[in-house]
């Protein structure tokens, strides 16, 4: 478990599918997320494989942000070849609070200082301010599937 200072944030569990899944086929959240793609039961199953495993080999993976006794987002880091992507997503009624930087922060104070790379598709502006608050730097632009995606990183050391 990891604190913020409005948050506790826990590994997801297979507990947590239905929420995920509704709150993942939020046409507001999989805007960008999951680039409008309709999200199904077997994809959140197969995120929660992946972060269990992500867990196991890495000691990271996505967080479930709990405000008080109710969820509110995800947070977390998704392995990659070269680093670890970061992915956040919060439930609408909560955007606006800073809720995502203050999860984003929790996490990446948790891995130290491994590469990270955060990429937001153009027009994200709010993804955009949260991984330049965090130290991301943009490093590239290139075609999306909705447009330009921008690439931040926050190098390792």
């Amino acid at each position: 478990m990891l604190k913020g200072t409005r948050l506790v944030l826990r590994p997801i569990a297979g507990e947590d599918a239905a929420w995920l899944l509704t709150h993942w086929s939020r046409p507001e959240v999989r805007r960008f997320l999951f680039d409008d793609e309709t999200v199904s039961a077997e994809l959140v199953a197969e995120i929660l494989d992946e972060s269990d495993d992500d867990f196991a080999r890495h000691g990271y993976g996505l967080w479930l942000l709990l405000e008080g006794d109710a969820a509110v987002g995800v947070c977390g880091l998704r392995a990659m070849d070269d680093g670890a992507e970061l992915l956040y997503s919060v439930d609408p009624l909560h955007w606006g609070r800073g809720l995502a930087s203050e999860a984003a922060r929790a996490v990446l104070d948790h891995v130290g200082p491994i590469e990270v790379v955060a990429e937001t598709d153009a027009g994200n502006v709010t993804s955009e301010r949260v991984a330049t608050a965090l130290g991301l730097r943009l490093e590239s632009e290139r075609p999306g599937p909705n447009g330009v995606l921008k690439r931040f990183v926050r190098p390792g050391s």
